[in-house]
């Protein structure tokens, strides 16, 4: 069977593109090789929030009569007057997993515990041949489509020089839950990277520590442990207006302006910023002796060494000094990067990157080939859209993007004009 789109990578951006797609008569499938529908697990720590409100679901900003919505989930679940008088518009991630899990739920074109292993272009047929394998029932089979979806995510970003040491005591925070149980008691822990999930592994083992007797430091590059900016005009910086400004500078423009955009997006959120504190202050109330906890700016690793312990040689960026930390195990909270699927190889040529490195190149309208109508990218792009390629919130507008542009007319009208500020040179008034 042909098929009119094939969406590769089932996490919440392919899944808001399938629960989109729902409504129309297109015949789609979705495959990806976990098991089933799950978010981040060794990240769902206890009452973490997502960093954008509840209208940021799936489907709502494109199409709030939808049965996919957040509300129409909390209906269903008679959790919808508890959630009205709790007064957040922000939902734990947890809350936002099982809401996921119960779109996925309902939709017949996901397949899981499926892998993708190529990718190839059937020249005779002029359709794209999609090789699968049914981690299942070890099948192999092949399906053939007009418009790929890509939608697999990034992986964890790991110093190299961390590489060469036992997973057992060194692992990226995003295995953070899935290790905790077996952190040993009176063990030293730290923590390297000073965003989002490097303060919330961070709280959750502080608050761990009397009972654990652990001794934690909690380490970072940056000259702080800044806050997310969060205001409303940077907030501006995440709709249209801004991507689509964005996307007409020239490369090496688009990547100078990301790099200072850090701030934007890298940051940790002033609520948490404040609960540590706070739990550091409490902590340290009760006790008589200095609290076996050490909080580092501007300290870059720069080897590693091990023998019983592992010895961390950082290197102070503002004093020029070098100076080791000893510690047990390492969790490192270094953030994600994109790595270009090597099920598209046999199509590169079919591919808009980038001639220095290789890095895909999308188009305002997503699309990743060469003829801007076949393959579409949802993340990994940011160089082509910025800060707004990992933004849950705007993942169902660019969904909505790319399904008109399939559809080959505006079947979601998209607004337009959004934002109060002009990002680009005005014409002389």
């Amino acid at each position: 069977m042909k098929y009119d789109i094939i969406g590769i990578g089932i996490g919440p951006f392919n899944l808001s593109l399938a629960a989109l797609l729902e409504e129309h008569n297109l015949k789609t499938i979705f495959f990806d090789k976990a098991p089933r529908f799950e978010w981040h697990s060794g990240l769902m720590i206890e009452r973490t929030t997502l960093q954008v409100p509840f209208l940021a679901d799936l489907v709502t900003i494109v199409n709030p009569k939808s049965p996919f919505t957040y509300i129409n989930y909390l209906r269903e679940q008679g959790k919808i007057f508890r959630f009205c008088f709790k007064e957040s518009f922000y939902v734990t991630r947890m809350e936002y997993n099982l809401y996921c899990k119960w779109v996925a739920s309902q939709i017949e074109s996901l397949n899981f515990s499926h892998t993708v292993t190529e990718i190839d272009y059937n020249e005779l047929h002029e359709c794209y041949e999609v090789s699968v394998i049914d981690l299942i029932n070890c099948e192999k089979k092949v399906y053939l489509t007009d418009k790929i979806v890509l939608g697999v995510g990034s992986i964890p970003n790991v110093p190299k020089i961390t590489e060469r040491f036992s997973k057992e005591h060194i692992f990226h925070s995003s295995e953070y839950l899935h290790r905790k149980q077996y952190l040993k008691k009176g063990s030293t822990i730290t923590v390297l990277g000073s965003g989002q999930s490097g303060g919330e592994v961070f709280f959750d083992l502080l608050s761990s520590r009397p009972d654990l007797d652990l001794k934690l430091n909690w380490v970072t590059a940056a000259d702080r442990f800044f806050p997310m900016e969060n205001s409303k005009f940077t907030y501006e910086f995440t709709s249209m207006d801004y991507i689509s400004y964005f996307n007409r500078l020239p490369l090496n423009k688009r990547r100078d302006v990301i790099n200072k955009q850090d701030i934007l997006y890298k940051g940790i959120n002033d609520e948490l910023i404040s609960t540590i504190y706070d739990e550091l202050y409490h902590q340290q109330m009760k006790e008589e002796q200095p609290l076996p906890v050490k909080i580092l700016t501007n300290s870059l690793l720069e080897e590693m060494s091990y023998n019983e312990s592992y010895t961390l040689n950082m290197r102070h960026l503002e004093e020029e000094k070098n100076f080791s930390v000893d510690t047990d195990y390492l969790i490192l909270a270094t953030g994600y990067r994109y790595e270009v699927p090597h099920f598209l190889q046999p199509i590169e040529d079919r591919l808009n990157k980038s001639q220095n490195d290789g890095t895909l190149l999308s188009s305002e309208n997503y699309t990743v080939d060469v003829n801007d109508s076949e393959i579409f990218m949802q993340n990994g792009c940011v160089d082509s859209q910025g800060i707004i390629t990992s933004d849950l919130g705007m993942g169902p507008y660019r969904n909505a993007t790319i399904i008109n542009k399939i559809l080959g007319h505006e079947y979601y009208p998209l607004e337009k004009n959004i934002a109060f500020q002009h990002f680009g040179a005005l014409e002389t008034i």
